[in-house]
């Protein structure tokens, strides 16, 4: 079961600006929630940062029960992002990544709700999601499976009208961050590895998510 998950990421194009995103919230004593934690790569990286608590909230059994075992410092609960158990106003931060495109359509507002409900007053979401752009879309492979992809717009209005202020809102990734994507997964399916590498394509993606701003939406948003 371990053996499903890797034990560290690199942290390069998305996992890095999520991380710094998170980083830039000074989580010194703060409660931070990561609902849709996966097998707690990020709950690892700030396990050092001084947070009074930290939670990781995921659906598959599987991937909590590695992060429970491999990493220190942090909770996991299984839970999905319709349905958080966690009390109402007990988080500083609440980190959404990668989800809203992966619940049942249609149920974006009713995720939004729960998030606000577990943020206290002022409270902070950092989010993020694929951008909806032709080219991304089409280099998704996901894509053509039902994997949703969001524009801008659509966004700002989730997030006004369930109650969140924007504060930022921006795009990062290229088109390298894209082919890097597809020969990941690919790569990942033929060698049946958790982790598959690749240094060329790697430093292709992180550039791509400092230049581009093609791949995906990256959002910090308060509580109101």
């Amino acid at each position: 079961m371990s053996s499903d998950f890797p034990v560290n990421v690199p942290i390069i194009g998305r996992t890095r600006i999520c991380l710094e995103m998170l980083l830039d919230q000074k989580i010194k004593d703060k409660v931070i929630v990561d609902v849709g934690s996966s097998f707690g790569w990020l709950e690892n990286k700030i396990k050092g940062e001084g947070a009074k608590k930290i939670i990781g909230i995921e659906p598959n059994k599987d991937a909590v029960e590695f992060a429970q075992k491999n990493v220190t410092g942090a909770k996991f609960l299984v839970g999905d992002a319709l349905n958080v158990p966690l009390s109402e106003n007990m988080a500083d931060v609440v980190i959404l990544y990668d989800v809203l495109e992966h619940i049942p359509k249609g149920t974006e507002g009713q995720v939004l709700s729960e998030i606000r409900r577990i943020l206290k007053k002022g409270g902070t979401l950092l989010f993020s999601t694929p951008n909806k752009h032709i080219l991304s879309n089409l280099l998704d492979i996901a894509w053509y499976f039902g994997h949703r992809h969001y524009t801008k717009s659509q966004i700002t209005n989730f997030l006004e009208n369930n109650g969140f202020k924007i504060l930022q809102i921006f795009s990062k990734g290229s088109i390298f961050s894209s082919i890097y994507l597809i020969w990941f997964y690919i790569a990942k399916k033929i060698f049946n590895t958790p982790m598959p590498r690749n240094n060329f394509l790697e430093k292709l993606d992180d550039e791509g998510y400092q230049k581009g701003d093609l791949t995906d939406i990256f959002l910090v948003s308060r509580k109101n």
